[in-house]
C-alpha cells in the first residue's frame, strides 16, 4: 500500500486531522488574543478609576482643610471688623474730625456703589461762620439703583449718616443719561441717640 507524503504547500492538501488541528489553533488563538485585548481594557479603566479616585481624595483633602481654615478666618475678620469699627467710633465721637470722615465715608460708598461724587459742601448753621461738624450738602451722580444702594449703605452703622431733603434729577453726562442726586446728610450722633432712648 502506498503512503500518500504530507504536504506543508497548502493546507487544503493536509489530511484532515491536520486541517482540524490548524482550525482549532487558530481558533485558541483568536479567542486568546480578545481575551487578552478584553483584559488589558479593564486593566487601563481599573487603572484610570484608580488614579481618578487618588485625585478626588487628594481634592477632598484640599478642601476639607481649607474648611478648616476658613472658620478662624472668619472669626479673624469679625474681630477686625469690630476693632475698626470701634476705631471709627471713637473717631467720630471726638468731633474734630467729623466732616473730613464724612466726606471720606460718603466718597467710599459711593465709590462701592459706581457713582461719582459731584460735589461736598459742610453747612454752617445761621449767622455761624464755621460749618456744623458732619452736616453737609453733597451731590452724586449714578443710575437708579447705585442711588439706592448708596442710601442703604450710608444709612448702616458703625455710624448712619441720616439724609434729609432729597432731589433726584435727570441729567446728561458723556452723552448718557443718569440721575442726580442732591441731599442734606447728617452725622447721627451719639448724645441724640442716647437722649432719644426711653
Amino acid at each position: 500500500m502506498k503512503t500518500v507524503p504530507f504536504r506543508l504547500s497548502h493546507p487544503a492538501h493536509w489530511p484532515r486531522a491536520g486541517r482540524a488541528c490548524l482550525l482549532l489553533s487558530a481558533t485558541l488563538a483568536c479567542a486568546a488574543l480578545g481575551a487578552l485585548l478584553y483584559v488589558e481594557e479593564r486593566s487601563a479603566m481599573r487603572t484610570m478609576a484608580a488614579n481618578r479616585r487618588a485625585q478626588l481624595q487628594v481634592e477632598l483633602k484640599a478642601a476639607l482643610t481649607k474648611v478648616a481654615a476658613l472658620a478662624p478666618l472668619r472669626q479673624q475678620e469679625g474681630e477686625l471688623a469690630m476693632r475698626m469699627a470701634a476705631a471709627e467710633e471713637q473717631l467720630w465721637q471726638e468731633g474734630g474730625e467729623a466732616d473730613g470722615l464724612l466726606q471720606a465715608k460718603l466718597s467710599r460708598r459711593a465709590e462701592e456703589c459706581g457713582l461719582s461724587m459731584e460735589s461736598f459742601k459742610p453747612l454752617a448753621a445761621a449767622g455761624a461762620v464755621r460749618p456744623l461738624a458732619g452736616d453737609a450738602d453733597i451731590s452724586v451722580s449714578g443710575s437708579y439703583a447705585q442711588l439706592l444702594r448708596f442710601v442703604e449703605l450710608v444709612s448702616t452703622p458703625p455710624r448712619p449718616v441720616l439724609i434729609d431733603a432729597m432731589e433726584i434729577t435727570r441729567t446728561e453726562r458723556e452723552g448718557r443719561q443718569a440721575l442726580l442726586m442732591s441731599a442734606t446728610v447728617s452725622i447721627v450722633r451719639i448724645a441724640d441717640n442716647k437722649e432719644g432712648k426711653p
